[in-house]
């Protein structure tokens, strides 16, 4: 057993109640396809910047500041989530997810501007592009694919959610368990 303290980290736009109500509302019409699916949990919906991984204690004063020395060159922004899709593809979907109108690209230079920041405290620079989106369900296997495809394309014939405020960045700590993972806010760093 080693004696390291580590937590489990990752960094996300904490969002609105309002917006997870929202989707939670969708991922039960979603649900009706009867995929077989793990969907996120509510209280768990967010948008990720960065996964860190395993971190050692001793690093997240370094995290912290990267974070605040970021929000504070930074004015809260307003998105709005505006469309239903999959990863890799609808057709061969295995994350379902809702997509971000971010007109601006704010979050985008965010997380590029985030992980060159983190770069230096040693952390793995990104190989993919950016994608804004939040996650809303990982798919375990194809049994009744086609009927979510259609459920989704049903949602996106109307989806779309008021514009809302992103004026957070937020480092999460996630704690693994048989029932799921459960976050927990390490620190948050408010745009201005």
């Amino acid at each position: 057993m080693s004696d390291i303290d580590t937590k489990r980290l990752f960094i996300a736009i904490e969002l609105s109640l309002n917006i997870r109500s929202r989707l939670e509302t969708l991922q039960k019409e979603l649900k009706k396809s009867g995929a077989d699916a793990k969907w996120v949990e509510p209280e768990n919906i967010h948008l990720t910047l960065k996964f860190l991984g395993t971190v050692e204690t001793k690093k997240n004063k370094d995290i912290m500041e990267t974070l605040n020395k970021i929000s504070a060159q930074r004015k809260r922004f307003t998105v709005t989530l505006d469309q239903l899709g999959a990863f890799p593809s609808l057709n061969s979907a295995r994350v379902v997810w809702a997509g971000l109108n971010d007109k601006t690209d704010t979050l985008e230079n965010i997380a590029e501007i985030l992980d060159e920041a983190l770069s230096q405290l040693k952390f793995e620079k990104e190989t993919r592009k950016f994608q804004t989106h939040v996650t809303l369900a990982r798919i375990r296997s194809a049994r009744n694919r086609v009927a979510l495809i259609q459920k989704i394309k049903e949602a996106n014939q109307n989806f779309k959610t008021e514009d809302f405020s992103i004026d957070n960045i937020t480092l999460f700590e996630s704690r693994l368990s048989p029932h799921g993972p459960t976050y927990s806010i390490v620190h948050q760093a408010k745009l201005l």
